[in-house]
């Protein structure tokens, strides 16, 4: 069954209108420390290897994406994903 899309607007008049009935909604600004999803292409021997690589270390394949993500950080002087997560 495909879920139907709801826009931002009409989530807004839904919780408007029903805060007008008495219901108390809070609408949440978006979160900057959330995740934000990425797509990295590599060549199919590779991704194998990584999920092989995933499996054998008992970690997923976004760990290592991210330990790689960690290392060019600071290769370029930038701060880690932790010092992203606590801006």
């Amino acid at each position: 069954m495909k879920r139907k899309h709801v826009s931002r607007e009409n989530a807004l008049s839904v919780a408007a209108a029903a805060s007008t009935k008495g219901v108390d909604w809070e609408v949440m600004p978006p979160q900057a420390h959330l995740p934000e999803k990425l797509t990295v292409y590599v060549p199919r021997a590779a991704a194998k290897r990584l999920k092989q690589m995933a499996l054998d270390h008992d970690k997923r394949v976004n760990d290592f994406l991210q330990e790689g993500v960690e290392m060019m950080l600071a290769k370029y002087g930038q701060p880690s994903l932790a010092e992203f997560r606590k801006q």
